[in-house]
């Protein structure tokens, strides 16, 4: 039975409803999520992504964030540093790029890792942090929301165990339907568009929590306060 009206007048039969012709709107409203400044709007996403389970800080300049790294990943360097261990979106602020230099850390750009897809996928998933922007965040709900294109390869904030996220204050709204609407207005929408909000979870049938199966096992977040 593929016709819609045929399915809905039999189902209408079994019921013993008349066969409806048309269906009306329905109209609601609901309450928004809105803060009044932009200081609020930072801590509350702070105070909501760790309570998921990620660690994070607001910083001005690369020179606020380089102690911040230093005290999640090693200092001076993390255990498992090598020349590949860093994946990067292929397109990032400079201040991300001058936190890396201050680190004196090895960087790897996703779109130069290789010509080859399928390369490129392993080299994620062989890396041990992976470094991204982020297009907005989400205060209610605590979450990073990440566009991606060729630039920005879904595999860097997914594959690795470690995810770094540098976010632009300007660009943290109070709800996801502010975002939501940006989009729709933006013309062609992303190749995809990840929500990101703390650290990968899966539970099964028997309420069984496990971290990291579908995604990285811890997640960080600089919030860069001058852009």
């Amino acid at each position: 039975m593929s016709d819609p009206q045929e399915f809905l007048a039999h189902l209408a039969k079994k019921l013993g409803r008349p066969t409806p012709t048309s269906v009306e709107p329905i109209e609601f409203t609901f309450p928004h999520y809105q803060l009044s400044n932009l200081e609020e709007r930072m801590d509350i996403l702070l105070t909501n992504w760790k309570s998921l389970g990620g660690k994070g800080i607001k910083a001005r300049t690369p020179e606020e964030a380089v102690p911040a790294l230093k005290n999640w990943f090693g200092d001076p360097e993390p255990e498992w540093l090598n020349n590949t261990s860093i994946l990067t979106w292929g397109e990032l602020p400079d201040f991300v790029t001058n936190t890396f230099k201050q680190l004196h850390w090895a960087t790897q750009s996703y779109p130069d890792s290789s010509i080859e897809r399928t390369v490129r996928i392993t080299s994620a998933a062989q890396s041990q942090l992976g470094v991204t922007g982020a297009d907005y965040g989400i205060v209610q709900s605590g979450s990073l929301v990440l566009k991606s294109n060729p630039e920005r390869g879904r595999a860097v904030s997914l594959l690795p165990p470690r995810h770094l996220a540098f976010l632009p204050a300007s660009k943290i709204k109070d709800e996801l339907s502010e975002i939501m609407e940006e989009l729709l207005t933006a013309g062609a929408p992303p190749a995809g568009i990840e929500i990101i909000s703390g650290p990968s979870r899966t539970s099964d049938i028997e309420m069984d929590l496990s971290i990291g199966v579908h995604g990285p096992i811890e997640v960080y977040l600089v919030i860069m306060t001058e852009l």
